[in-house]
């Protein structure tokens, strides 16, 4: 007989012992490579949802409210060779027909087939073919209003103005129009219905309609603001290739400039369709051509000399030129101003008088600040020649229209009464004409804003001009200070996917109790059916077999168990995946998930099974065969192993107790004020060191009584105490076994906190705010004031009483807890920290809260920003911590660092990163009013105040929902996956309850022959019973009592929390249930052991 055939022989007649191993190493498979497995799907799921989102775009380029050419992107296809589709997004708000269901701040895309052919499947269909009517809705959106094709939908749309809405003189009504178009279809994922440039896990609400139906009926003609240029290969185009082919096919059009000819003048002038000229633009278009004059034309409130005013007049600021196109002579003073005679007959005004003009400039919110300037009158123009110009005034909505002075509407407040006849009929004659001139950087320092600086560049006229100028102009503007420039959205996108949280290793630490249960499990299997053959490896060793060759003969048979085992771990991994995947869907706000398991990933998984698993036997084989022969065939071997322990006196046990008591404490005091993850984070650390303690001293224990301890008097407590040191190393694995689950499964559940405790205080995670609302189209005005509530037609008597804090938003990828994907921009929100820091709103995690929101005014470098943001997002969501730093670009193309200052914490900021507004406005001044509103309301009056906000703002697509039920929903994620921790620590709490039954049972079968003298002598069964019992309770209490400490000292943090929520009930119930099930595993192995015949065990004995 060889040595595979007695291996094979072995197999089958031990197979009841090989099964219980077996069974144990198919649930250490099934759980380990399951664990991979999700961590494989999630990451496949996260790859494909950058293939839904993207189709084949590889870059983009993305001016929320700046717009090119359409043009454009066939252009930069030609360049390119590649396709590139024109793109007009809006946002907007859409219902069914009859209001009962409404979305807000969904995306409305204006597309063509180009778009579809970028990223629908070759099998998706041709719905966009011939499509001039009617809208197509994603599957989310449509699921969400519950309409299909057909169906009437109310869809109102942002409509973007020929000015920034927060430029002085821009009207702020007719923000946005409402259609009622008919759906015409719903597009799925393979349609390219989940478009979006986010990384985001929440699938996005698109409508689509044709392009040039939105653009007819938003007056952008011709216009767009995003391009989609697609590749088969990323590094087919690059971003420097894309923006190279930008700056040599832009044209000053996609820019909004407009070269005109002046035949009165004799000039050309460069204008911009947004009335105020791009800094970037200015300084190279007053430099493009010699004799170049800038221009600035402001609309002022009253000119006044003494006591006489004339109301509501333009007055241009210009360069001085020595030629001709400019009234400025290179000697006027700053100080000065000239006026024509008009306004010098107006106001009896003459040379050498001051002269004070009034106007008006937009702070904040719109409040318009007025604001005056004195001047000393250097000139009075003759009303002929230069000085009678109404080209001079820009197109200002509302006014270059206007056919008399009483139909003017300059977005700003008008007493009509202060227009006098002669007023009207200067309007009639001279339109426009400025009444006034001061020099350009009198101007500048008074009417400059953040959308340029200038109204307008002059030039002479001259051969050729016109194509000089602009020649000069491409070559001389970035295109990407406009806003043109392309991003990798798709680099952007797979590395998001890539660098989210590898689900692998976390479910690896969430089942890494089931894990190490199901190993001991088989060691514990394994050695007790050698253990059982001792007389067998007695035989093998006599007949001439050497040691070595023996326990090669064992470990052949437990790895061929183990692979056995992990074969059919695999297979159940592959269920243990799907159930995982399914669960992991509902945590993250239903996403789909695919399951994708590579052959790889089972292989590895199979094979690290294994060889723990073979470890595991290895190591229970060294002693064992180690014996002589002549002792495992008379059995003294057993009796030596158990008694082995008492030559130990546990010194090294101790020693390792007091080092991890002392290491614990000295955590425990070395832990300050710092983060809560810091500090949670010692607490468990010092959890851990006093689990290792109680575990080691628990080993001293067991062999000091074994080698030291005398009962000073027979009894039935003395003899299981004494009784359970026999076995140390089985003893001590119970111990640990179940000292360990506990210690996991309470420390973790103990973190588990309700976050509506305490959420009416200010230093809760609502920052004392009752709503939190977010609109499609930015609100303009602020609502705390009288005049922003009228404004806004808003009840002052519905809001007495509120407080609202209003907040820009920078849309980017959502860094919350809902987002598997690692944020590479996140959403940026703009905030006056003062108003936070007076209320005391907010806790943060380390310092005050007024030196954290001081922090965010700092300003070290220009390029770095300051930034605050929930400790969720920073830690887990972006995998930062303070004093970290993410990369932007700025809507100019500028990029610059944001500085990780400050973390808040558990906060309904999360998924959000906060810098101060004015910060905000210098890299995003195009990004339009407050889009985020916090409420504090009173609670008797909160729903009528939502309510009455939700009616007033809808044009605006305000939607409220309580900030307390925000907060929940963050801390609802956060909890399921705690959940699911204590399902897997749970089962492993009950392979740790079958293990303390398989050594009970153990133990008596192997001491049978010395019950079977016990009864001999006298005892009766339950006094047997009862010594068993006294036994093995002794060592499932030490474990309970072990892992409840450390537990509770781990949880430290947790249990002092405000929003603690620790379900003692729950877990003094699994306490008891763990207690409870030994206690019966106990008393069913002693019933067992004493029952049948025990004459035969006692001929044994």
């Amino acid at each position: 007989m060889n040595l595979w055939r007695l291996v094979k022989k072995s197999l089958g007649f031990y197979w009841r012992t090989n099964l219980g191993v077996l069974l144990a190493v198919t649930v250490s498979t099934a759980v380990l490579t399951g664990a991979l497995v999700v961590g494989d799907s999630v990451r496949h799921s996260l790859m494909m949802m950058v293939d839904a989102r993207l189709g084949a775009t590889q870059l983009a380029l993305v001016s929320q409210n700046r717009f090119f050419g359409a043009a454009l992107a066939d252009e930069l296809s030609d360049e390119l060779n590649v396709p590139v589709a024109s793109v007009l997004r809006l946002r907007g708000m859409i219902a069914n027909s009859d209001g009962t269901r409404l979305a807000n701040r969904v995306d409305v895309l204006g597309v063509d087939e180009r778009f579809f052919e970028i990223g629908a499947k070759e099998d998706a269909g041709d719905f966009w073919r011939d499509w001039t009517q009617g809208v197509v809705l994603n599957e989310p959106l449509a699921e969400r209003l519950s309409v299909g094709p057909g169906d009437e939908v109310k869809l109102r749309i942002e409509k973007p103005g020929l000015m920034p809405r927060e430029v002085p003189l821009t009207p702020d009504s007719d923000l946005s129009v409402l259609f009622r178009p008919t759906v015409r279809a719903v597009a799925g994922k393979a349609q390219f219905g989940r478009f979006s440039l986010q990384a985001n896990q929440i699938a996005p609400l698109n409508v689509f309609v044709p392009i040039r139906w939105l653009q007819d009926n938003t007056q952008r003609s011709g216009r767009a603001n995003m391009l989609l240029a697609a590749a088969d290969r990323e590094d087919s185009i690059t971003v420097d290739r894309a923006n190279a082919a930008i700056k040599k096919r832009w044209r000053l059009a996609d820019a909004g400039i407009e070269l005109r000819t002046l035949d009165r003048q004799k000039s050309l002038e460069m204008r911009s369709g947004r009335i105020f000229i791009d800094r970037s633009i200015s300084a190279a278009a007053t430099h493009a051509a010699d004799g170049a004059v800038g221009i600035l034309t402001y609309f002022v409130n009253e000119l006044r000399v003494g006591d006489r005013t004339t109301p509501y007049s333009i007055v241009a600021a210009m360069a001085p030129a020595d030629g001709r196109g400019s009234l400025i002579a290179s000697d006027m003073r700053d100080g000065e101003i000239l006026i024509n005679k008009w306004l010098a007959d107006d106001l009896r005004a003459k040379e050498g008088d001051s002269m004070e003009i009034t106007y008006f400039v937009v702070g904040p919110m719109r409040k318009l600040v007025e604001k005056k300037s004195a001047f000393t009158i250097r000139k009075i123009l003759p009303m002929e020649g230069p000085a009678v110009d109404p080209e001079l005034m820009p197109d200002f909505p509302g006014l270059a229209d206007a056919d008399n002075c009483r139909d003017w509407e300059p977005g700003i407040d008008i007493d009509l009464d202060k227009i006098h006849e002669e007023d009207e009929a200067y309007w009639d004659e001279y339109r426009g004409t400025p009444k006034a001139f001061i020099t350009l950087k009198a101007g500048r320092a008074i009417w400059a804003n953040r959308y340029g600086d200038l109204t307008a560049v002059r030039y002479p006229a001259g051969d050729k001009a016109r194509e000089k100028i602009e020649r000069t102009l491409l070559g001389a503007v970035d295109p990407a200070s406009l806003g043109l420039f392309f991003q990798p959205v798709r680099r952007l996108g797979t590395k998001a996917g890539a660098e989210g949280t590898y689900f692998g290793w976390l479910f690896l630490g969430l089942s890494i109790f089931l894990i190490v249960a199901a190993v001991v499990l088989t060691g514990l299997q394994f050695v007790f059916g050698v253990e059982s053959r001792s007389e067998q490896v007695g035989m093998l060793l006599a007949v001439g077999l050497v040691p070595g060759m023996v326990r090669r003969l064992l470990l052949i048979e437990g790895a061929a168990v183990a692979l056995l085992g992990a074969i059919g771990g695999t297979a159940a991994a592959l269920l243990y995946t799907k159930i995982m995947i399914y669960v992991l869907s509902g945590v993250t706000s239903g996403s789909t998930m695919y399951f994708h398991a590579k052959p790889l990933t089972l292989i590895a998984g199979a094979s690290v099974a294994v060889a723990i698993s073979v470890i595991a036997i290895w190591l229970t084989l060294r002693r064992q065969v180690a014996r002589p022969a002549r002792e495992l065939l008379a059995g003294v071997a057993r009796w030596q192993f158990i008694t082995a322990a008492s030559t130990s006196r546990g010194r090294l046990g101790l020693i390792i107790a007091v080092i991890a008591t002392a290491g614990a404490l000295v955590l425990l005091a070395a832990v300050g004020t710092g983060d809560s993850g810091a500090v949670a984070g010692a607490f468990f650390g010092a959890g851990a060191l006093l689990l290792t303690a109680g575990l080691a001293l628990t080993s001293a224990l067991l062999k000091m009584i074994a080698g030291r301890w005398k009962a000073p008097a027979l009894s039935l407590g003395g003899l299981g105490l004494r009784n359970s040191t026999r076995r140390s190393g089985r003893s001590l694995a119970v111990v640990a076994l179940l000292a360990c689950g506990i210690f996991l499964v309470i420390a973790v559940e103990a973190f588990r906190h309700d976050p509506l405790a305490h959420a009416d205080r200010r230093d809760s995670g609502t920052g004392g705010f009752t709503l939190f609302g977010e609109s499609s189209i930015g609100i303009l005005h602020d609502l705390n004031t009288d005049s922003g509530r009228e404004s806004l037609v808003v009840d002052n008597d519905v809001l007495e009483g509120v407080e609202v804090l209003q907040l820009r938003v920078r849309d980017g990828d959502d860094a919350s807890c809902f987002n598997l994907n690692r944020a590479q921009t996140p959403r940026l929100l703009g905030v006056r920290p003062n108003r936070l820091l007076n209320r005391g709103s907010f806790s943060f995690a380390g310092r005050e809260a007024e030196a954290n929101w001081n922090l965010l005014n700092s300003r070290e470098d220009d390029d770095v920003v300051p930034a605050i943001g929930d400790y969720a997002t920073i830690k887990w969501a972006l995998g930062k911590s303070l004093g970290g730093e993410i990369e932007y670009s700025d809507e100019k193309g500028r990029k610059f660092r944001v500085r990780l200052v400050g973390m808040l914490e558990n906060s309904i900021f999360q998924g959000s990163l906060l810098i101060t507004e004015d910060r905000f406005v210098e890299r995003f001044p195009s990004e339009e009013g407050y889009r985020l509103l916090l409420v504090d309301a009173p609670d008797a009056r909160l729903e009528q105040v939502a309510d009455h906000l939700s009616a007033r703002l809808s044009d605006f697509g305000l939607g409220l929902t309580s900030a307390r039920r925000r907060l929940a929903a963050f801390s609802e994620v956060e909890n399921r996956y705690l959940s699911i921790f204590q399902i897997l620590g749970g089962l492993g709490l009950i392979l740790g309850s079958l293990g303390l039954g398989l050594v009970v049972l153990r133990n008596m079968l192997e001491r049978r022959n010395e019950l079977a003298m016990l009864r001999a002598v006298g005892f009766n069964k339950m006094t047997l019973k009862r010594m068993v019992f006294y036994e093995h309770a002794g060592l499932m209490l030490g474990g309970l009592l072990c892992g409840v400490v450390a537990a509770l000292v781990a949880a430290g943090p947790a249990l002092r929390s405000p929003g603690a929520s620790v379900p003692y009930a729950s877990l003094a119930l699994t306490v008891a249930g763990i207690a409870l099930s030994g206690v019966v595993w106990i008393w069913v192995a002693a019933t067992f052991a004493l029952s049948g015949k025990m004459l035969e065990a006692l001929r044994n004995e």
